[in-house]
Parts: C-alpha cells; structure tokens; sequence
C-alpha cells in the first residue's frame, strides 16, 4: 500500500511541475543608449536573504529578428500589442557599479566597473546582458510573458 501512495505522490508531482513551467522563448535584444537598467535588492527579513532584481526596459523592434539599438524582438515576429516591454532577471547575485556624478557608469582600462559577485551562471547571465545594453552588443534571452507586466528571463544565450 505505501508503495502505490508514493507511487501516486510522485506522479501528482510530476504533473504539478509540467502544469507551472512556462514555455520560454528566445527574444534578441540589441544594447544601447535606448535601454535603461534597473537593480535592486529585496531586504532582508531575518529569515530570508534579500533577493537581487535587475529590470532592463527597451524598445519593441519593427522587424522580426533585426534589432536596431536599444530595442528587441522575437526571432519570428514583431511584438504584439500589450507586450511587456522590459525584462526581468532575478537570482542569488551580489551586484555592484560605480557610476560619475553625471550618472554615468564608469569606464577605465579594464572595462565598465561593473561586478556581478559569483562565479555562478545567474552572475554570468547578468553580466552578459548588462554588458550588451552597455557596450550596444546583441544577445539572446529565453523569456517568457508574465501575465503583462514583464518579461521574465529564463536563461541567457540560444
């Protein structure tokens, strides 16, 4: 009898998983100055550690899979009307930029002063994506619509 509960319990699990995971698809993004960053950081409660958020806000592009600065698009369409034009990243990373009096970030010898702590693929995926708004690169993101509000990145890269 155990046996089949269990049985029973990890298939109800499996379901459970299956039915919450949203499909993600792949949206190409061209960085520049018509994209804005924002981080932020979720205070601790005692009990739990504040989660870091980053948001970056662009522009829809006008033709699918040819992004201009600042904008991005689906591989095979343009975006439809209603859809969220910013994305959302949100993982277990410590992140720090310095930025000029005059609001910009800063640059030496090494590159942007920018650091995404860890060696862990979230602190990759964020310098990845920070790096490409920053320096006008393209990239690639996994997203998908969170009821309107936001485009929620999976992963970073095709």
């Amino acid at each position: 009898m155990n046996l089949r509960l269990c049985a029973a319990l990890a298939a109800a699990c499996l379901c459970t998983t299956s039915a919450y995971a949203d499909p993600s698809y792949p949206l190409i993004c061209h960085g520049g100055p018509g994209m804005k960053i924002m981080v932020n950081h979720d205070v601790p409660d005692g009990v739990h550690t504040g989660a870091t958020h980053m948001t970056v806000f662009f522009h829809p592009a006008a033709t699918p899979a040819s992004p201009g600065p600042g904008e991005c698009v689906w591989m095979d369409r343009t975006f439809r009307p209603g859809e969220p034009t910013n994305l959302w990243l949100s993982g277990d990373v410590e992140f720090a930029v310095q930025v000029n009096a005059n609001g910009k970030v800063v640059r030496d010898s090494s590159g942007w002063r920018l650091n995404p702590e860890g060696s862990s693929p979230a602190a990759h995926d964020w310098a990845t994506v920070v790096n490409g708004v920053l320096e006008g690169g393209t990239f690639t993101v996994q997203v998908y619509n969170s009821g309107g509000r936001t485009m929620v990145v999976t992963s970073v890269g095709p």
